[in-house]
């Protein structure tokens, strides 16, 4: 099974999706209401998907029409002609009385991490990717990339048996076809802070499985404080604000787009916090010792239906100031 997807990693793995198979025009995404540009606004056509920019332009085939264009806070709608400018209507503005509705989140995460092969595509795919990587240090950048290529994946869920081995290859394979643009430059810091980082993260960021199980090892952390509420309801959908506070001072909140029907979470934004935890003392692979401390950022995955299943659209995964700090200097890494 072959579909397209849309891979945006700011980090140590990363990527994004374009296509340029016909003559492409540029469409404005805004705001019904105050016709501001809207970013990130999900654009699916003939199986195919497209992202508007950060300055709102989508670029889509010059005969698209009959697409649906979608993103979370806003009324889906399908396009039937040629528009140059679509403009979205703010889902919100429905509510006559607002009312504060707590849910319980923890079980809806709970549940679809139980029933995910049954929401979700298992079977093994090959998917068309651009993959954007962008790092920082000390507001430098250090590394750009975007590349063409291909994501391969065994049941589309992260293997903890064969990652604890560093035996990736047999649930998920990346490859690069065409490298468009690369920027790479020495980092300064040359240690890694490879013990506060679990050995995982770096593959298991690829999988929405993953987060899913991360999400809610936090919620079951001792005394973690766990809120859960309704910010907008349709006949088929729920979009629901979550946080997670715990006593190290971190910090975990985000919204999910809840497929009522299907019991599925069709869309994850997450934000971490965790600037104000605790320095951790740690040594690199050559014995010098230095302090870590974690940074913030945001992870995003949207994904869409196709027949019963869904599938990834998107993956973005955006951090900043993470810090490393030595007896001399203290670099910040951003990415």
């Amino acid at each position: 099974m072959k579909y397209f997807l849309l891979l945006l990693f700011f980090s140590a793995t990363t990527t994004t999706t374009t296509f340029f198979a016909q003559t492409l025009t540029k469409r404005l995404v805004v705001d019904m209401e105050t016709r501001k540009i809207i970013p990130d606004a999900r654009v699916i056509f003939e199986d195919q998907i497209y992202y508007s920019n950060d300055e709102g332009n989508v670029l889509l085939p010059s005969n698209a029409k009959d697409f649906e264009i979608s993103l979370s806070g806003y009324v889906t709608q399908i396009i039937n002609n040629f528009q140059p400018i679509i403009a979205l209507k703010p889902a919100y503005s429905d509510i006559v009385e607002v009312k504060i509705i707590n849910i319980d989140v923890k079980k809806i995460f709970k549940d679809v991490i139980k029933h995910y092969d049954d929401i979700y595509y298992d079977k093994s795919a090959m998917y068309d990717v651009t993959y954007s990587q962008r790092t920082f240090e000390d507001n430098e950048m250090r590394q750009l990339m975007i590349a063409d290529g291909k994501f391969w994946s065994r049941n589309g869920e992260y293997n903890f048996k064969d990652g604890s081995k560093s035996n990736y290859d047999k649930f998920v394979q990346l490859q690069i076809d065409d490298l468009r643009y690369l920027k790479k430059v020495d980092y300064l810091f040359k240690g890694r802070a490879k013990t506060s980082i679990a050995p995982h993260d770096n593959i298991g960021n690829m999988f929405l499985s993953y987060h899913l199980s991360r999400i809610f090892g936090f919620m079951n952390s001792k005394d973690a404080v766990v809120r859960g509420r309704l910010l907008y309801e349709n006949s088929e959908e729920q979009e629901i604000y979550f946080r997670i506070k715990l006593t190290t001072n971190s910090e975990y909140s985000g919204k999910i787009i809840f497929n009522k029907k299907d019991k599925a979470i069709t869309y994850l934004e997450h934000n971490f916090l965790q600037s104000n935890s605790a320095l951790q003392n740690v040594e690199d692979e050559n014995g010098v010792k230095f302090l870590y401390q974690a940074g913030d950022g945001n992870f995003i995955y949207d994904f869409y239906k196709v027949g019963s299943k869904y599938v990834p659209a998107r993956i973005s995964v955006k951090s900043d100031g993470f810090k490393y700090i030595t007896s001399s200097k203290d670099y910040i890494v951003s990415a």
